[in-house]
């Protein structure tokens, strides 16, 4: 079987986009967080926490449309752009518009299906993804955005209840079929799919936050690349055997 060239797998919030996109759209509400009823804090689980939030917005007439304008204000984190044009770009990348048979690019996200496609629609990135694996939403009589767990995740690492993005790429892809695997990330629950990456694969760890610190504590078997911009990862991409 003829090995696909690359993998490129994204996490989303405080990746992709600059910020959480959960935490966002805190600024619709009068005093942001401290709006949100004190009991919300009690719950263990973010992907409930979120499900009562959106409740909670639509009990106090913040509409799905009001959201959507909010997120599609958050920017790109830098260099970013950049780094989405050089992946589609044919002439200096495989072109995964016109080459899928070579090349795959998905996001795995504990986001949500409706913040990220409202987020990638505003930017014009939807074109570069072959598909997007995170929450599912239920839109309400185009009122209340209803949001529920990907998965039911029994992972003892550092993953969410609601999500393992070790166990994502397990049931998806077959990674010896690739060349090539380069995984990009921040947070904490991108450290055990990183666990996958051979020692030819790249994970692409953005500077400052939990991903850092938890391979500093117990390093990955593949490549590490920290980066504070797009433009660090284009700089490796570009040293690749195209």
């Amino acid at each position: 079987m003829l090995k696909k060239r690359f993998l490129f797998i994204f996490d989303f919030d405080n990746t992709i986009v600059d910020d959480n996109t959960d935490t966002y759209i805190w600024k619709l509400l009068p005093d942001g967080h401290k709006s949100l009823p004190p009991q919300f804090e009690k719950e263990k689980h973010w992907n409930k926490v979120m499900r009562k939030v959106l409740q909670f917005y639509y009990h106090n007439d913040i509409s799905v449309q009001q959201i959507k304008t909010c997120l599609q204000e958050m920017e790109l984190t830098q260099g970013f752009r950049e780094l989405m044009n050089f992946i589609r770009q044919p002439s200096i990348i495989i072109n995964i518009r016109k080459n899928k048979d070579q090349i795959e690019c998905i996001i795995a996200s504990d986001s949500n299906t409706f913040f990220i496609d409202s987020i990638l629609e505003k930017q014009d990135l939807k074109d570069v993804f072959d598909k997007i694996y995170t929450n599912p939403v239920q839109i309400i009589d185009d009122m209340e955005i209803s949001i529920f767990p990907y998965h039911k995740n029994e992972c003892e690492s550092t993953c969410p209840r609601n999500m393992c993005k070790r166990t994502i790429i397990l049931d998806n892809f077959q990674l010896n079929n690739y060349e090539k695997v380069c995984y990009f990330g921040d947070g904490k629950n991108d450290y055990c799919p990183g666990t996958l990456l051979r020692k030819e694969d790249i994970i692409f760890v953005r500077k400052g936050y939990g991903l850092e610190k938890l391979i500093k504590q117990n390093d990955l078997e593949c490549e590490k690349v920290y980066f504070e911009s797009g433009i660090d990862c284009i700089n490796r991409l570009q040293n690749l055997q195209l």
